[in-house]
């Protein structure tokens, strides 16, 4: 009796870790192929031929593709939640620390061929003024990301890098729309020297607003 209770506990443990490998690849292929070709233009087939695994398998962890692209972008809220926070972290002043990011995102691109783009950027164009389900999901990521910069500017403002008058919510929004177009750009015209041009640009900015 002790013999198959303790088999049988491990069996459901060995198959729930199976079960969270299964969801964690087709996770992981969803991203890619999402992030490569669109939302719209990757089928579930495309999912499933990609990852190799069989359609029962990923409707018992996703039941549509509706609910897989929600699990993607909450992944990417995650992810993207500690990486700023890895970079907010890291020794200098707050400011260094905000350009820092923006650096970052230059050299992803570098490395990247300039493809690809910002995934959640991606995913705005194409679904916010289609799915406002989607829309929300993307918005909570955007917000997250304009919480912690706006954090961070206000510690710049507190130790003097930023003016009394600097409204840090707005400067955060701001740095957020042009870190997103000037991904685009880059995109587009397939050259990372262009988020370069952005960062002096935002320096330029906080020098005036300074002075």
């Amino acid at each position: 009796m002790i013999t198959n209770r303790l088999t049988g506990q491990f069996f459901g443990e060995a198959m729930s870790s199976k079960g969270e490998l299964t969801k964690q690849k087709v996770l992981k292929t969803a991203r890619e192929l999402f992030y490569l070709n669109g939302y719209n233009n990757t089928s579930i087939e495309d999912i499933l031929k990609t990852s190799k695994i069989k359609k029962g398998n990923l409707y018992f962890h996703f039941s549509s593709k509706e609910k897989l692209g929600y699990a993607v972008l909450e992944s990417y809220l995650i992810e993207e939640a500690q990486l700023l926070d890895r970079i907010f972290a890291a020794p200098g002043s707050p400011m260094e620390r905000v350009y820092r990011l923006f650096d970052s995102s230059r050299k992803h691109l570098r490395e990247q061929g300039c493809r690809g783009g910002c995934p959640i950027g991606n995913f705005a164009l194409e679904m916010s003024d289609i799915h406002n389900g989607f829309r929300k999901k993307i918005n909570r990521v955007f917000d997250a990301w304009c919480d912690r910069l706006e954090k961070l500017l206000r510690e710049a403002k507190r130790a003097g890098e930023l003016p009394p008058s600097i409204n840090p919510k707005a400067l955060a929004n701001m740095m957020v729309a042009v870190w997103e177009g000037g991904v685009m750009l880059v995109k587009t015209r397939k050259d990372p020297r262009i988020m370069g041009d952005c960062i002096k640009s935002l320096r330029g900015i906080v020098e005036a607003y300074r002075a």
